[in-house]
């Protein structure tokens, strides 16, 4: 009996960590939960009981999918590629490629039928969702083997996935569509960054991904330009939420000395761009939506703010 309970364990362990990616699962979720409370009108917590679990299910399998889709069809090349086989459970034979296509369905189905239950818009963008995470993977469009538009599909992504938030919480406002289109470009940050990372076993590879297609001097150039890019998306942010309450700028500058502070020991391990995209993307972009949350909460909470922008005339 044990060891038929350690089995099941390990498989569903398996599912967790080697077809799904949990910890990306988590990441993505968090994102999109952010999102949610954005999306919220007030904090009458037992208003958004039902809207809440909606948010929950769907948006963990509409991620899982992204994730488990992306494994199916990357399954062949993964299981030639030992960096990759031991992460992806279709490659490495603990999961056949039948169960995968199973379980991928599930994972459609659950969202589609838990939205549609909700309400019928929620259902419609729920598709569009659903479709935009699978043409990433799938073939013949797979926009992952797309060099250019696989960061574009990141970008818009990433919108997408706050906006469902905010769209199950019930309001979509102008700092939802700030947060959203800054994340996004947070998003090109990081899909740029693997790609330099991975440049050489890419290219000795064969694998056609964005920097081996424009070169690695010009990958790297165009990740410096989107991380002033993310910074300008970071300023109207800064200057309509963030500098609104004194507990709002405390926690924006709390964070960022502390990961400056952080990175700076890590230094010797960094070179000065990666120092650069960790502080801006990371360090001040992590400040920056977390002061942006707490305006939220305290708006919510109808708590005068500190009126700055219409001290200096912008109002």
């Amino acid at each position: 009996m044990k060891g038929k309970n350690q089995k099941k364990e390990n498989i569903f362990y398996i599912f967790l960590t080697q077809f799904i990616r949990i910890e990306h699962v988590f990441g993505w979720s968090a994102i999109s939960f952010g999102g949610f409370i954005l999306g919220m009108s007030s904090l009458e917590l037992s208003n958004y009981i039902i809207p809440f679990l909606v948010f929950l299910i769907s948006i963990f399998c509409i991620i899982s999918f992204t994730f488990s889709v992306n494994n199916y069809y990357d399954a062949d090349s993964d299981r030639i590629n030992p960096r990759r086989k031991d992460f992806n459970a279709i490659a490495s034979g603990k999961i056949s490629k039948k169960t995968g296509f199973i379980l991928n369905i599930i994972l459609v189905i659950i969202p589609l039928v838990v939205s549609f239950l909700y309400k019928f818009e929620a259902f419609l963008l729920c598709i569009f969702f659903l479709t935009f995470m699978w043409l990433y993977s799938t073939p013949p469009l797979r926009f992952k083997n797309r060099p250019g538009l696989d960061i574009i599909w990141h970008y818009f992504g990433f919108i997408l996935i706050v906006i469902w938030g905010s769209f199950i919480a019930g309001k979509i406002d102008l700092i939802n569509w700030l947060a959203a289109i800054s994340i996004g470009a947070f998003s090109l940050i990081g899909q740029v960054e693997n790609h330099i990372y991975d440049y050489s076993f890419d290219k000795k590879s064969g694998t056609k991904t964005f920097a081996v297609r424009i070169g690695l001097n010009r990958a790297n150039k165009i990740l410096t330009m989107l991380i002033f890019f993310h910074i300008v998306l970071l300023i109207p942010l800064i200057l309509l939420y963030t500098i609104s309450y004194y507990i709002t700028i405390i926690v924006a500058l709390i964070i960022s000395i502390i990961g400056l502070i952080f990175l700076k020991y890590k230094k010797k391990e960094l070179t000065r761009q990666m120092f650069l995209v960790k502080y801006s993307s990371n360090i001040l972009g992590g400040a920056v939506y977390s002061s942006c949350l707490i305006y939220y909460i305290l708006y919510l909470l109808e708590t005068p703010t500190l009126g700055l922008l219409n001290s200096i005339g912008i109002t």
